[in-house]
């Protein structure tokens, strides 16, 4: 009887991690759970995504992940996955990275912060499409919460935090970093939103603000222009677009909304003679 309960337990499959493998978890560890299409790109482009997609499987039968769906759906009809870190995935990365086990959240994220921690991904990965068609150069995207314990020395409230920090250049121009934040739709105006901006706005970088639609926009740009006015900056310094748009034109071919409700692809203008290639 005990033999035949022991050999009914699915035995956990050895993995040496490649480094692509711990890279994958590195990601994991920075975004909480990302989607099975999204790990492939982020961290296996040079193969197919089928043959990515078994490598992520073996890291989830070996114990380092662990899976659920996305809700969302991909090719052949298939629910997507999303992956997120396991306790063994945590202490692997505390061996490979140093980061302390104990605060790498573990297990799925709750179903309210999925699509939201799905969609900060796209945006990354916008980025990176727009890098690697030299719209920019040297990308480098910082979620929140470590840019934060860099900017302070500790962690403000969590209110305050912005979602990710990115950092690049414009061809033949000098590096700018700007503040990302993916709304939620259920920000209210003096207890989530105004702390936020006020916070943003003492860092005196540009404020980028991707929202679920076209009207969430016009409440957010009425919130934000009084914050502006009092900072003494232009209403260009908050711009806001909808998520649909950058994920179907890219991060550069999205309309942007400045708080005066004018609008900007964010491109800026080149010296005579040079121009930003077309998107």
């Amino acid at each position: 009887m005990t033999d035949k309960t022991a050999r009914s337990k699915p035995k956990r499959k050895s993995l040496v991690l490649m480094e692509r493998d711990i890279w994958a978890l590195v990601q994991l560890y920075l975004h909480r759970t990302i989607s099975s299409s999204q790990l492939a790109r982020l961290c296996f482009p040079d193969i197919s995504y089928e043959t990515a997609r078994k490598r992520l499987r073996r890291l989830q039968q070996a114990g380092f992940t662990g899976s659920s769906s996305s809700g969302r759906m991909e090719g052949r009809g298939r629910p997507e996955l999303i992956y997120f870190l396991t306790t063994q995935g945590a202490k692997s990365l505390e061996q490979h990275r140093g980061i302390s086990w104990e605060t790498i959240p573990t297990g799925p994220p709750h179903t309210y912060h999925k699509e939201h921690f799905l969609r900060l991904v796209d945006v990354r990965l916008a980025m990176l499409d727009a890098e690697q068609r030299g719209l920019i150069n040297n990308l480098e995207f910082t979620t929140g919460r470590e840019f934060w314990r860099e900017l302070s020395g500790d962690l403000t409230s969590v209110d305050e935090q912005a979602d990710a920090t990115i950092a690049f250049s414009y061809p033949h121009m000098e590096p700018i970093k700007v503040l990302l934040e993916i709304d939620t739709g259920n920000f209210r105006q003096t207890r989530h939103w105004e702390p936020k901006i006020k916070a943003f706005l003492k860092t005196g970088f540009p404020i980028w603000v991707v929202t679920g639609s076209a009207p969430r926009i016009v409440t957010l740009r009425k919130w934000t222009q009084p914050l502006l006015d009092e900072a003494g900056v232009g209403p260009g310094k908050c711009v806001f677009s909808v998520y649909q748009e950058i994920v179907d034109r890219g991060i550069f071919g999205a309309g942007w909304q400045r708080t005066d409700g004018s609008y900007t692809d964010l491109r800026p203008k080149m010296p005579e003679g040079q121009r930003i290639p077309p998107g």
